[in-house]
């Protein structure tokens, strides 16, 4: 019986240190301007898979957690790109740029 608990543990351990394993972190540029556009930039990033996402303002960089067996940075940024906002490697078409509110309009505020 001690021996099936010892495998039992030992097992789990294993499965909870190699899912952990498969966690990536990296750092994405996402253009945005105000906290709304903050909200939506994570909200949009929390797919099946992304365990952490963490936009910043000042730098536009969006931190990411997420396990690499589910889920890859296009994917993400797909979904970023989906509800308007663009990241360098996938730009929001006008049309979905168009639904972000008014004042989320950081295409406005680039040098021409």
């Amino acid at each position: 019986m001690k021996k099936i608990i010892f495998i039992a543990i030992a097992l789990a351990t294993f499965v909870k240190v190699n899912a952990q394993e498969n966690l990536v972190t990296d750092t994405i540029w996402v253009n945005g301007v105000c906290g709304m556009c903050e909200e939506r930039i994570e909200n949009a990033a929390y797919i099946k898979g992304v365990k952490k996402a963490d936009w910043d303002r000042e730098t536009h960089e969006l931190v990411l957690v997420y396990r690499s067996e589910k889920t890859d940075l296009m994917t993400i940024q797909k979904s970023i790109a989906e509800v308007g906002h663009d990241t360098r490697d996938i730009k929001a078409t006008d049309k979905q740029y168009m639904r972000v509110h008014e004042c989320c309009r950081y295409r406005a505020h680039e040098p021409h």
